[in-house]
């Protein structure tokens, strides 16, 4: 009678499909186009593809917008989006992620990333600013802090003003040896 019983139930695992949540089947659709798209070994972005996982990413973050993964994938839609020259979306992401997740290690990152984005992308050095000077005012410890603090002393100087500025450094410091 047990072997019976353990036919039966072999024959039912395997005739049977697993069932799979629609989170875990939209996630394997995520990691699918992910997998291409941060692989690729000439670095070099395939905007399809990075659009469709973008789209994948956002879908997730709609669906299960309390889900502990929604944060990343939003900061992930953020990344891919300013990879593609989409820096308007990027913002969007990042400053969902900063704003509705503020709780989330990635939040302190996305506000840093608003202001380089507004700086160095979008040329709005008053928004900039802004970010800037909010995140140092929220996370004074971050590792970017120190990168936040040199785009605001230095934002608006041309490239030749920069150079002169460490060459000038440098040699007040080897001066001062």
């Amino acid at each position: 009678m047990n072997r019976i019983f353990s036919v039966i139930v072999i024959c039912f695992a395997t005739a049977v499909p697993s069932f799979k949540s629609p989170k875990e089947k939209l996630q394997d659709e995520i990691h699918k186009p992910e997998q291409v798209l941060f692989t690729d070994s000439a670095q070099n972005m395939n905007n399809a593809t990075a659009q469709k996982v973008v789209d994948f990413y956002t879908t997730f973050a709609n669906k299960f917008p309390d889900d502990v993964q929604t944060p990343e994938y939003l900061f992930k839609a953020g990344d891919v989006s300013s990879g593609m020259s989409q820096y308007s979306r990027a913002m969007g992401y990042f400053n969902e992620v900063y704003s509705k997740y503020p709780n989330h290690p990635k939040a302190s990152t996305s506000l840093f990333l608003m202001g380089f984005l507004n700086e160095n992308s979008l040329n709005d050095t008053a928004a900039a600013r802004g970010y800037y000077t909010t995140f140092l005012e929220k996370y004074p410890k971050h590792e970017m802090a120190q990168s936040a603090s040199f785009s605001l002393q230095n934002m608006g100087k041309s490239a030749d003003e920069l150079v002169k500025m460490f060459q000038h450094a440098e040699h007040d410091s080897t001066a001062s040896h």
